[in-house]
């Protein structure tokens, strides 16, 4: 019997739930971000960010090498912050899309260029942020599996994602559909006082649409 969505409970908690005892992909539906998303993902990318501490450092607070501890702490964004980015999307006729459940958006999906560059444009990075409520119910596998089966349509032949070393989840999702190391940057990330690798997983796709 199919399932529809209608039939999950109203609590964020219950319905993540549900979709793990369901399959995800019966009931999360993918599409195209629409500006009446910009909140819900504007929230999404904000509860990803590492807590602020209490009291936050001065500002000449250092660490042992020397960086300054207050540029470490990644500043929340306002409901309209993502405005801009996502009218890039438009711009650079590169994609953004949510993963819904209900009425609820419980994350999302961009692909954007690399680095900007007008050679680099088959070329595309991806970002993907989960609600908290829906880490681990695959929502993530649900994003990223939509993502490769739609990219060649807008011309993109390879996707590349930039992980930081320590988050374990990005990593295993990405690697479990098919992503590859491509290349490492030691000590690039400074943030919430911790200094990070930036891992680049990537994949190459086939039937891009000329």
């Amino acid at each position: 019997m199919d399932v529809t969505t209608d039939a999950l409970p109203a609590s964020p908690a219950l319905a993540a739930a549900a979709a793990m005892a369901l399959g995800v992909s019966s009931i999360v539906r993918v599409r195209p971000a629409q500006d009446a998303d910009l909140a819900a993902i504007t929230r999404i990318y904000n509860d990803s960010l590492p807590p602020l501490p209490a009291p936050l450092p001065g500002v000449d607070a250092r660490d042992a090498s020397g960086r300054f501890l207050a540029r470490s702490w990644l500043p929340r964004l306002g409901d309209d912050g993502l405005a801009g980015w996502m009218a890039s999307h438009r711009t650079n006729a590169r994609p953004l899309w949510v993963a819904q459940v209900g009425v609820e958006v419980v994350g999302w999906l961009s692909l954007l260029g690399f680095a900007d560059r007008p050679a680099c444009a088959p070329a595309a990075e991806v970002a993907i942020y989960i609600a908290n409520t829906w880490r681990g119910c695959g929502v993530g596998r649900r994003l990223v599996a939509h993502a490769l089966v739609e990219a060649p349509a807008w011309h993109i032949d390879r996707l590349m994602a930039f992980i930081w070393h320590d988050n374990a989840a990005s990593l295993a999702l990405f690697r479990s559909q098919g992503f590859t190391a491509w290349g490492r940057l030691p000590g690039i990330v400074w943030a919430d006082a911790k200094s990070r690798d930036m891992v680049i997983l990537g994949r190459e796709l086939a039937g891009c649409v000329s």
